[in-house]
């Protein structure tokens, strides 16, 4: 099952967005600002989260990076919608991690935006546990479990 964090401060937008995920299957979470995101976010992590950026109560950029403290792990996580062009990269660099989108925008593209997060999410997750193996934890419970069969084959 997939986690979704839908933050906007917009109640329409919200429900429909996540009444759209939910129909699918996944676990929605809804916050309708920063404050109530960073809640939900101390308590669980997300595969995806969804933002406003401009919200009247602890949005944006504030809301993004405290999320970001808390778990590091949403990094490149985030599809962040905005009504205005964010800053150029090179303003706000750490923002280029992120998906963002303008509105408005079509739930066709929002859902190709969630698709292109989880599954870089996926390919990371894969990368990583590969690089577990290469590290030899699991040749080292095989290698204990191969030791201890011989061992008790020899009673």
């Amino acid at each position: 099952m997939l986690f979704a964090l839908i933050v906007d401060d917009h109640v329409a937008l919200r429900s429909a967005v996540a009444r759209h995920f939910e129909r699918r299957g996944w676990q929605v979470v809804s916050a309708a600002n920063g404050l109530q995101g960073l809640d939900a976010v101390r308590r669980r992590s997300f595969d995806v989260v969804i933002s406003d950026v401009n919200m009247r109560e602890r949005g944006g950029v504030w809301w993004w990076e405290n999320a970001l403290a808390l778990r590091p792990e949403l990094r490149g996580r985030f599809i962040l919608i905005s009504s205005e062009p964010l800053p150029e990269p090179r303003v706000m660099p750490d923002f280029e991690s992120e998906h963002v989108l303008l509105k408005p925008l079509s739930l066709t593209t929002l859902c190709d935006a969630v698709q292109r997060v989880v599954q870089t999410a996926e390919e990371t997750r894969s990368e990583q546990q590969s690089a577990w193996v290469g590290h030899g934890t699991l040749h080292r419970t095989v290698d204990h479990r191969e030791s201890r069969r011989s061992h008790l084959g020899d009673q």
